[in-house]
């Protein structure tokens, strides 16, 4: 059990080097040995804030586009359009009562899914050794 609060910073490390594709297979392992727990941990994270904060937020991106100046390679100018995105959080209103029977079979769920994060990290530390 000495090894559970390393579980979440390794993951982090895990994730970042998965998603540049130079993760070792060990790395590869574990990533999905403890995703189900990290997985449970972020939802349970967000019910607590729900519930402290009254309301859920909904995240959405939104598109806004802008005319500008641009020029071809003759460096002669036209008008082009650029379009960026930018992210708006609107409040949406919960039940509190269901977000905290979610929030009570999370935390039953996560024992679990942290002996099976535990037991897979073993195995995939014996199976790929670095």
């Amino acid at each position: 059990m000495l090894f559970l609060h390393r579980i979440p910073a390794m993951s982090g490390l895990v994730l970042a080097l998965g998603l540049t594709g130079c993760a070792t297979p060990q790395q590869r392992c574990i990533a999905g040995a403890t995703a189900e727990y990290h997985t449970l941990q972020a939802q349970i994270k967000t019910a607590e804030t729900n519930i402290a904060r009254g309301y859920a937020l909904h995240r959405q991106s939104i598109p806004i586009t802008n005319t500008r100046v641009c020029y071809d390679s003759n460096k002669k100018p036209y008008t082009c359009h650029r379009t960026a995105f930018r992210q708006i959080e609107t409040p949406v209103s919960i039940d509190i009562g269901n977000e905290k029977a979610k929030l009570a079979s999370l935390k039953k769920k996560l024992a679990t899914a942290q002996r099976k994060a535990v037991a897979g990290t073993k195995t995939c530390r014996q199976t790929y050794p670095e």
